[in-house]
Order: structure tokens, then C-alpha cells, then sequence
């Protein structure tokens, strides 16, 4: 057992991670350990890493060196999250010592001896950004502009991002099996929070003067699968409520859309969704199969055109991928199609990486780096084009 007095924390992960880092401070706050704001202070280092892709997890690796060296010599030192998981590799150059992964979190109730468990603790807010490591974006060329451009075209035309967001953690982990994934590895399989758990914390939001809700999960489309309910069911519960207010569905998985969208209608209809998050990933059937995604373009698209037929105001996100291995010129402009087709109000694009736990490096090897640069950057301005015009269109309405 250890005897650690002061804690210090960092995390440079998605949203996930910061509340999964906010739940660990309060975890240890509950059992008597205090949180310091400088690693030279502390007995123990918890630093969560990403490792999502190439770049995550090099930047990880640098943020770990850094606080390493600003670290007493005498401290322990944890390094936890997606990279422990996902790249071992990288992790062991710059780290030997202790490591685990997302779900494994909760060994640390051994370790001091913990008389309030991690999974008892609820959080409904982010671990802050540190700006100093990781927390700001560069701008060093033409495909750094644009990434910046598109991140902040995002923000400033997201009203429902406007304020305070009431996050509820709704489960971990996912069903699918994607072969450009490198997560599943390191979330495991859906994890389901109780729905009753999830509508008292909403009911404590509303009383505390909330109006935005961010239901998060890594596939939120998954949820309740592990507990014998679905989404749908947990949304029911939560509309019937009254209030004036508005929620956020990231990351729901267009298979899981399309399969439940009847139960989803009334809820769409309600006026309740503010934003919808639903990766696209191409706009190649071919692709989607070779991706390990169940559903069809024709699907996805039927799916988005009815959200907004029947709810016009809610925001719609979508992912899109650059240079998945096998994508040839005719699934890129596939792709660029899907695009001009449904026009959405956010597009996040990212390109495809290779990772030691990804079964599409093994497969299909790696497209030239210079035709993933150029089909990034095409794709980039198209989402800027997008989000430009929907922006546009919405004031007309």
C-alpha cells in the first residue's frame, strides 16, 4: 500500500478522458488525497495519455518526459489512459514504469487502501486543458491553418456550445470491431451506466440550472446493450421531463441510428437534440465494408435527411477519414460527394493512422504520404466550405 499525501494530475485526451482524470481527482480527493498543482509537490504522478494516433502518442510521450523532469526524483510515477494499451512501444521509450489502461483505473483502491471506490464517484464537469502541454494549437503551415480554421469555425458556430455543458458519463467501451480503431483496445466492450443513475444526475443538472446536456460515451449509439435496453429507451425517460433545454448525442454510430431510428423519431420530434454526432468516416461503400462499419452510404444518408426533416434546428457532426489504405480516387470522390450532398454543420477530419493494435495497417499497408496529405487538405476545406454555407443557411431560416 502507498502512503501518498498529494497527487498531481494531467490528461491531454478527448473529452472521455478529461472526465474520466476529473473523476480519478475527485476519487482521490475523497480518500484523503490532496491535489497539487505543480508535479514538484507531489508523491504521486498520474498522467493520462493519449494514444489515439501517431501524433497522440508522440505528443504524450513529450508531455510525459516534461513532467518527468519537473517530477521529484522520490515520486511515483503512473502513466494511464489509451497509450499504456494502445503503443506499449512509444510508451516504453520515454516510461518503465508503472502504466495501465482506461479500465483498469480502479487498482488505484488497492494501492491506498480506498474507503469510497473510483466507480462510486460521479463528475459532471472536464479536467482542465493545460495550455502549457498539449493544450494549443500550433499553426506552423497551410495544413495547420486549416485545422485551426476548421476547430474554430466549430466552436464559434455552435450555439449549443454557448455556456455551461452538463456532462453525464453514460457508459464506456463500444460493440464494434472497426479496422481503422485503434480504442476499442483500450475501452473494451460497452459498459453501460444504469439509465435510473443517468436521469437523476440529468434531474440534478436542471435543478442546478443547466441547460445543455452532454451525454457522452465512446459509442453512445451502444448504450444500454450490456443492461438489456437501448438509447432510445434512456432518451424516452429523459424528454419526458420537463424544462427548457437541450442535449448533445456525440458518437453515435450510424449502424446503431439506423437500427433504432424508429424509437428515435418522437424524441427527434420533441425539440430536445441540440447536436448530433454521427461518423460518416467515407463515402464509399466499398470502404465501409473493408472498415468493419454495418451500414450503407444509403443508409447514413437516409438516416441524416430525416433528422432534419424532422428536427430542422439540431446541429449535425460527422467524421470523415483521409487516407484509409485501400481508398482509391474513385472512394475519395465518393467521399467529397457525401459532402456535397447532406450539408452538415460540423465535419471533423482526421487522417487514417497506422497503429501497432489496427488491423487495416496489417491488412492493406499505407497509401503514399503525399496523397493522404492532399486528400486531408481537400477534405479539410471542403468541411470549412460546409460549415461556411450551413452557417449561412441557417441565418436565412
Amino acid at each position: 500500500m502507498y502512503n501518498w499525501k498529494k497527487a498531481y494530475l494531467h490528461c491531454n485526451g478527448c473529452i472521455e478522458a478529461r472526465m474520466e482524470t476529473a473523476q480519478l481527482e475527485k476519487f482521490l480527493e475523497l480518500n484523503g488525497i490532496s491535489i497539487v498543482k505543480n508535479p514538484s509537490e507531489a508523491d504521486v504522478v498520474l498522467v493520462y495519455a493519449c494514444g489515439l494516433t501517431q501524433e497522440d502518442a508522440q505528443l504524450s510521450a513529450e508531455i510525459i518526459k516534461d513532467i518527468k523532469s519537473k517530477s521529484r526524483k522520490d515520486a511515483d510515477f503512473i502513466v494511464w489512459g489509451c497509450l499504456p494499451h494502445i503503443d506499449p512501444l512509444t510508451l516504453r521509450k520515454v516510461h518503465k514504469g508503472m502504466s495501465f489502461g482506461r479500465s483498469n483505473v480502479h487498482i488505484l483502491e488497492k494501492f491506498i487502501d480506498a474507503k469510497v471506490r473510483y466507480e462510486d464517484v460521479t463528475v459532471n464537469y472536464l479536467f482542465p486543458v493545460d495550455l502549457r502541454r498539449g493544450g494549443r494549437r500550433k499553426v506552423r503551415d497551410l495544413t495547420s491553418f486549416l485545422e485551426w480554421l476548421n476547430y474554430r469555425l466549430r466552436s464559434r458556430f455552435a450555439p449549443i456550445a454557448d455556456g455551461k455543458i452538463y456532462y453525464i458519463m453514460t457508459s464506456r467501451g463500444c460493440l464494434g470491431n472497426c479496422t481503422f480503431c485503434s480504442d476499442k483496445r483500450s475501452c473494451g466492450m460497452i459498459r453501460s451506466k444504469p439509465k435510473e443513475r443517468i436521469v437523476e444526475e440529468f434531474k440534478k443538472g436542471l435543478e442546478k440550472g443547466y441547460k445543455v446536456f452532454n451525454l457522452v460515451a465512446t459509442d453512445l449509439g451502444a448504450y444500454g446493450r450490456d443492461r438489456g435496453y437501448r438509447l432510445d429507451d434512456l432518451l424516452r425517460e429523459i424528454t419526458a421531463i420537463e424544462g427548457d433545454y437541450k442535449l448533445i448525442l456525440g458518437n453515435v454510430n450510424p449502424y446503431h441510428l439506423k437500427e433504432m431510428f424508429d424509437g428515435l423519431e418522437d424524441i427527434f420530434k420533441s425539440g430536445k437534440v441540440g447536436l448530433l454526432g454521427s461518423s460518416a468516416q467515407t463515402g464509399s461503400n466499398r470502404l465501409l465494408k473493408l472498415m468493419g462499419r454495418r451500414y450503407t452510404v444509403e443508409e447514413f444518408k437516409e438516416c441524416i435527411t430525416a433528422v432534419k426533416s424532422l428536427t430542422p434546428k439540431t446541429l449535425l457532426w460527422t467524421q470523415i477519414m483521409a487516407g484509409f489504405p485501400a481508398e482509391t480516387e474513385e472512394d475519395f470522390r465518393e467521399t467529397l460527394k457525401l459532402l456535397d450532398e447532406i450539408k452538415f454543420d460540423f465535419v471533423q477530419v482526421f487522417k487514417f493512422s497506422e497503429r501497432p493494435t489496427v488491423p487495416a495497417s496489417r491488412l492493406w499497408g499505407s497509401l503514399p504520404r503525399e496523397v493522404v496529405e492532399k486528400r486531408y487538405r481537400r477534405l479539410l476545406i471542403k468541411a470549412i466550405q460546409n460549415e461556411i454555407l450551413r452557417k449561412i443557411e441557417r441565418m436565412r431560416q
